[in-house]
């Protein structure tokens, strides 16, 4: 039996958009012709609307849901499922494998290019720009945010796309042969099966002819053939290859006005204008689009905690929900904490760059389980602690008490300011001090070894690239090569401090 459809609950689900091209867009969706038998979700704060979701599928609610309570009617609504999705929805967000719903602080970047995209794909006009800022303040995650949003837009079904996305970096495709390689293996796959087999029976005798052919299929066509949108990763890589070929053919290809095409460089690099040609600039469009790292501490501070923070989606359960609700107020909880903001703070002081954070955070979620559904503050100290450490001081841990002997007696000569030094300085250096130590007595758990061996040991360190020759090795005999420290001061100081059953007198000599 038919009902009479309820725009009131309709718009419950998809509430206005405050400006007309905001990451989150009504969507406009035809009502169902009968929703018999079927409830309606009650739209809360923290769910996103899902284009692909239908928000009148029949759920089943449960109130006062527990979380410690395994016995629910569903068998996907434990708290171990809940865990379990919730890390990997955070591991995805850290790793970069799925996009934010929501990007921080980029509303006016993210406005001017899907402006600029979208009427390539819509109307037809080509165009070019240059994305720039430091690595790390969300240049690849907003041509993804916005390529993303393009794509629920234009795309019509999954066979047929409303774009074309050609993807190149700059590091891997390093000559212009190996570019157009990967834009015609691209176009290749993007093609229908007869048109596959038309193209794989043609045969190039040079690479100026296959360049020339991709060129023309390119040119081209008119504002109703398929947009390409070529993505250049590394742009200043690209800029500085003989020629600047390909940049040259694409920008010239985007400004003939006959294929649909839109050209977008992403750089960390602030003069990479300045490294095109003449002719290359001027066929650029010189739209440009700077990316900033946050200027302010809170802000830095408010993004690393929305990085933690977990978002439902309407197919959710309301278990699901609950612990998503229990779980931000956890992290709220946990950045009141000094020690995880003097961990964001030392982030911002050095980089600001995001990423950083997300390495520590791999090893907390990973962690996340039925016993333990929250993040715990040590797990983020340990962490930090492990990022923080010095590689160098990590390798003395594993060398012979000699050889630590040996790497301390070299920080006391230059502590004289003897920084070259060979074998038999460092051997005299060591030999006085346990003159000096069997004087006083103190000298328990410490011997003179023989010079033989000492030379051995010396060797081993040349062999770990922690003593290294600053002359060319000549015919002079290896005890008298000189060589230098790799390590300063306060490496060689900490790693003793750090060293495993070290007897105290050495410690005591290390320090002074």
């Amino acid at each position: 039996m038919s009902e009479t459809f309820q725009w009131d609950d309709f718009h419950k689900f998809f509430p206005a958009s405050p400006t007309r091209k905001s990451p989150h867009r009504p969507v406009k969706r035809s009502a169902p012709d009968s929703p018999t038998n079927r409830r309606v979700r009650p739209f809360k704060p923290t769910v996103i609307n899902d284009v692909y979701d239908d928000p009148f599928a029949p759920i089943t609610t449960t109130n006062n849901f527990d979380l410690t309570s395994t016995n629910n009617n569903n068998n996907n609504d434990t708290l171990k499922d809940h865990v379990d999705l919730a890390s990997s929805r955070l591991l995805a967000h850290i790793s970069e494998q799925s996009v934010p719903t929501q990007l921080y602080g980029l509303d006016e970047e993210y406005e001017k290019l899907h402006d600029l995209l979208d009427q390539t794909v819509s109307k037809g006009e080509s165009n070019s720009c240059l994305i720039i800022g430091n690595r790390g303040t969300g240049k690849t995650m907003l041509v993804r945010r916005v390529l993303d949003d393009l794509a629920r837009e234009h795309n019509t079904s999954d066979q047929e796309e409303g774009f074309c996305v050609i993807r190149l970096n700059g590091l891997i495709q390093s000559t212009d042969r190996l570019a157009l390689n990967e834009i015609a293996r691209q176009l290749f796959e993007r093609q229908q099966v007869d048109q596959q087999q038309e193209q794989s029976s043609r045969r190039f005798t040079s690479f100026a002819a296959s360049f020339e052919y991709l060129l023309s299929l390119l040119k081209s066509g008119d504002k109703t053939t398929l947009p390409v949108i070529f993505i250049l990763d590394e742009f200043d890589l690209f800029a500085q290859q003989p020629k600047q070929a390909l940049l040259y053919n694409l920008f010239d290809a985007a400004q003939s006005a006959q294929n649909p095409m839109a050209v977008i460089g992403l750089t960390c690099r602030l003069d990479a204008l300045l490294l095109l040609e003449k002719r290359v600039k001027s066929r650029f469009s010189h739209r440009q689009i700077y990316l900033f790292p946050p200027t302010e501490f809170e802000q830095f501070k408010e993004l690393t905690k929305r990085t933690l923070q977990l978002r439902t989606l309407i197919t959710d359960t309301p278990g699901y929900s609950l612990y998503a609700d229990q779980f931000n107020t956890s992290i709220e909880e946990l950045f009141k904490d000094t020690t995880i903001i003097s961990i964001i703070r030392r982030i911002y002081d050095l980089t600001k760059d995001i990423r950083m954070f997300y390495k520590i955070c791999f090893e907390p979620i990973s962690q996340l389980s039925e016993e333990n559904p929250f993040l715990s503050m040590n797990h983020f100290q340990e962490t930090s602690l492990a990022q923080r450490s010095d590689s160098k001081t990590e390798i003395l841990k594993g060398v012979s008490l000699l050889e630590l002997i040996l790497i301390v007696a070299m920080k006391k000569l230059l502590g004289k300011d003897i920084n070259t030094f060979n074998f038999e300085m460092v051997y005299d250096e060591y030999k006085d001090f346990m003159n000096q130590t069997q004087v006083r007595g103190a000298g328990f758990g410490v011997r003179l070894y023989k010079r033989a061996v000492a030379l051995k040991a010396f060797e081993n360190l040349q062999g770990f690239e922690l003593v290294c020759p600053v002359e060319d090795i000549a015919k002079c005999p290896k005890e008298y090569r000189m060589a230098k420290l790799m390590l300063e001061q306060n490496q060689v100081t900490e790693a003793v401090l750090k060293y495993k059953d070290c007897p105290t007198t050495i410690k005591r000599w290390v320090t002074g």
